[in-house]
């Protein structure tokens, strides 16, 4: 008769050891499940990529100003933390991008000459650029065509380089990337601070534009003025004051021959 009473309690403590047994591998398996999503998720990306296309016209440049918000005050663009690469057909147009070294959180110009030829030109030159996130969030703008803007437009707002109205000079620049043939007497600093006062109509070389605007490899070459038709000889015969030009006979001597 005592058997009985023992064994409600026994199977009590075998369900209990079995309800914990259940619960910890359950515990266990979440465990696991936590771990392996924690493993399984991705870590964020170090570079961020997106794409910026220019369209300037022919014999003309645009230009685009890369900046950044939100970075360290060290953090600087170089060329390893900024990679501007051509993505697409690119013909025989000019591509420079520097980075500017003033104050005001980092940033990059980029200018892109369009040279006609009869190479396959593109209407919209697209660039893949690649930046490291520790530069901040990007924000892009840009113009195209300065030659060809009228003077009274407004100003443009990629123009907020801390220059107070003086000329961008090389040295507030560091080269980055460059793609085509260089524009005549200017290397790559030196374009792009030209390109950056001529958009932002401060003072800029004469001899930039007439590199941009005259340096296309299609471009026609001047044609040369005709010359004048030579002088017909005067007189008849020579002792009469016939002096015969080249290609002319004096007439004299030509009534003799038809005489003959």
């Amino acid at each position: 008769m005592m058997r009985r009473p023992l064994t409600k309690p026994m199977l009590v403590a075998v369900c209990g050891s079995l309800v914990l047994l259940a619960g910890c591998a359950a515990g266990a398996g979440g465990a696991k499940t936590a771990s392996l999503a924690a493993r399984d998720d991705p870590p964020r990306a170090a570079t961020r990529t997106w794409t910026i296309t220019l369209s300037p016209a022919p014999d003309d440049l645009a230009l685009a100003q890369i900046a950044f918000r939100g970075a360290a005050p060290t953090v600087r663009v170089t060329g390893t933390s900024l990679q501007v690469a051509v993505s697409g057909p690119f013909g025989d147009d000019y591509l420079a991008s520097s980075a500017v070294r003033l104050r005001g959180g980092p940033r990059a110009l980029v200018v892109l000459v369009n040279r006609p030829s009869p190479l396959e030109d593109p209407v919209d030159v697209r660039m893949r650029v690649t930046a490291l996130r520790k530069l901040g969030t990007p924000v892009v703008s840009r113009l195209a065509d300065p030659f060809v803007r009228a003077a009274s437009a407004p100003r443009p707002t990629l123009c907020d380089l801390p220059l107070h109205g003086v000329a961008l000079s090389p040295s507030q620049l560091s080269p980055l990337r460059s793609r085509g043939a260089p524009l005549a007497g200017f290397a790559v600093t030196n374009a792009v601070a030209q390109a950056y006062d001529a958009v932002c109509s401060l003072p800029f070389a004469g001899s930039f534009e007439q590199a941009v605007t005259h340096s296309g490899a299609g471009s026609s070459p001047p044609v040369p003025a005709p010359s004048p038709p030579p002088v017909p000889p005067v007189g008849k015969l020579p002792g009469e004051g016939c002096v015969p030009a080249p290609g002319y006979a004096c007439p004299g001597a030509v009534e003799r021959r038809s005489q003959r």
